[in-house]
């Protein structure tokens, strides 16, 4: 006969099972295995490494949305007089009818290279403000929602500063690639070192400016909907999917036009490279540093678009970074949780 008593079962050899309670090691083995938790303990170089997982799957997939937004916030009614505008599925469209399919990846070997080490270190600093700040979804479960948003934009604006010193070199590379101009990443390198390599990082500041409101918009709306949608921070593909599209479109529509700057600033008034003029493949002919900063730029894109013209390229940019952070935010944490269960 089996008798219940409590928390326990008492079986009629006197043997018991005990049903509430479990002795501290195994509940200390449970946690560590335990995958419906985001871990405060999980180790630095497990963040670096699924923060770099999150950037190659979110870059790679997303790419060419990427080169047709380059393409359209590239060209200027100052370049392109005399002919029609065109939108985004003209573009692709275009581009795949001159240089084929595979144009549309063209330079993502380069961003692959560079977001290995920027997401690592992005990652990195973002779970490390996010824990000390007092928002862990786990450990500070009744944190107020305005706390979450504050520790959430801090945490955007610190690993930002992080990601960007490597990956703006990396973005003008990979824009001129994606225009056309040279033969590959260590082309491009040379030609620009051998000028003195300030084009490199030339667009560095307005980056700053666009990235750190983008990541601070972007991260703090991604913790409140997760906190949101998902109070108790279990493990959830759903919760960061929904929340890293809707945070990702949001920051994106918001900051397009300091991204239209940044990019006419990365390319230098250079528009797709043409095989008759023997640029196609090639270092640009006759290039000049038309921005030397960015009133420069917006002055520029102002006096010949107005307004408009800040928005050039909104359409792929929402489309691309919606998704891309709904996939960066997925694969970053199942690579987390995959580290912390071996």
């Amino acid at each position: 006969m089996a008798k219940l008593s409590g928390s326990t079962i008492e079986l009629s050899n006197n043997n018991q099972v005990d049903l509430g309670h479990s002795s501290e090691g195994d509940s200390e083995e449970w946690e560590d295995m335990d995958w419906e938790e985001r871990s405060p303990d999980t180790a630095l170089w497990q963040h670096m490494i699924a923060g770099s997982i999150a950037g190659m799957v979110e870059h790679a997939v997303i790419f060419p949305l990427d080169t047709i937004k380059t393409h359209l916030q590239a060209t200027n009614m100052e370049t392109t007089k005399g002919s029609a505008r065109i939108g985004s599925v003209q573009t692709a469209q275009e581009i795949v009818r001159l240089r084929g399919p595979l144009f549309l990846w063209r330079g993502v070997t380069v961003t692959l290279r560079a977001v290995v080490p920027a997401h690592a270190m992005m990652f990195a600093a973002y779970e490390g403000v996010i824990l000390y700040g007092g928002a862990h979804s786990t450990q500070h479960i009744d944190a107020s929602s305005s706390r979450v948003a504050a520790v959430g934009f801090a945490a955007g604006f610190i690993s930002t500063i992080f990601h960007d010193l490597i990956m703006v070199p990396a973005e003008t590379i990979k824009q001129r690639m994606q225009l056309g101009y040279y033969r590959d990443a260590s082309h491009a390198t040379k030609r620009m070192v051998a000028t003195g390599g300030a084009s490199l990082f030339r667009s560095l500041p307005t980056t700053l400016i666009m990235s750190v409101p983008y990541s601070s918009v972007m991260m703090m709306s991604n913790e409140s909907l997760r906190r949101f949608l998902n109070p108790t921070g279990a493990f959830s593909l759903p919760t960061f999917l929904t929340a890293g599209a809707l945070s990702g479109a949001l920051a994106a529509a918001l900051t397009t036009p300091l991204d239209v700057v940044k990019t006419r600033l990365q390319t230098q008034g250079m528009t797709r490279a043409k095989t008759s003029t023997g640029e196609l493949h090639g270092a640009p002919q006759k290039f000049k540093v038309r921005y030397h900063g960015f009133s420069d730029a917006f002055l520029a894109v102002y006096r010949t678009e107005g307004t408009r013209g800040f928005f050039r390229g909104i359409g792929p940019r929402i489309l691309q970074t919606g998704p891309s952070c709904a996939l960066s935010w997925c694969a970053y944490e199942s690579a987390k949780h995959f580290l912390q269960a071996r």
